[in-house]
């Protein structure tokens, strides 16, 4: 739906300029709105998730405070591609959807995550995905449990990872970790410390 919206802005600009003003006129909104929906949602599910594996006690989940989403940053870095020697609207447009999925898919982690740190019955979140990518494979099949408040969910555009609670007595929802044919190379692993570092 998100992107939705965001095509029906696209469709009007015809300029580098008029999509920078569209994008932040427009993106703080689509984040904030999406984005609380996003939470409630997820507080919804873990309530009911609670109930349906008969956790003890009481506890309702805590939809996570969005804050700052950076959409602001997201519209100005997103149409660089526009201000090319020939403008990649194609490119522009991807790099936006991306970052407004992520900010969006990042308001359902934290309330999971979040909640799953500070309710008794649970004894953390982990990440759970399709490991489509070899750096979410490889989270995923760490099978981690995080309790701590401050653990960071690590995402990229497009990643359709989230956050599941690690429930006390529970069976773990990981899947075994198939390293990759491809050899990391120096260059490689100094590039990802470099993201996790940026992200």
């Amino acid at each position: 739906m998100a992107n939705n919206d965001l095509a029906a802005l696209w469709a009007q600009v015809k300029t580098a300029d008029e999509a920078r003003a569209g994008l932040l006129d427009v993106l703080p909104a689509l984040v904030y709105t999406y984005g609380l929906a996003a939470a409630t949602l997820s507080a919804d599910w873990y309530d009911e998730a609670r109930d349906l594996i008969g956790a003890k006690g009481r506890f309702t989940a805590i939809p996570a405070d969005l804050g700052d989403q950076g959409a602001e940053p997201l519209a100005r870095w997103s149409i660089g591609p526009l201000f090319d020697a020939e403008p990649d609207w194609e490119r522009a447009k991807t790099q936006v959807q991306g970052g407004l999925q992520l900010r969006i898919a990042n308001a359902s982690r934290y309330t999971v995550a979040e909640s799953a740190v500070a309710d008794p019955a649970a004894e953390g979140w982990q990440r759970q995905g399709s490991g489509s990518c070899a750096f979410c494979a490889m989270l995923i099949g760490r099978g981690a449990v995080y309790t701590e408040a401050g653990a960071d969910f690590g995402a990229h555009d497009h990643c359709n990872c989230s956050a599941v609670p690690a429930w006390g007595g529970e069976p773990r929802p990981v899947k075994p970790y198939v390293p990759s044919r491809r050899k990391a190379t120096d260059a490689d692993r100094a590039r990802v410390r470099t993201w996790i570092a940026d992200h």
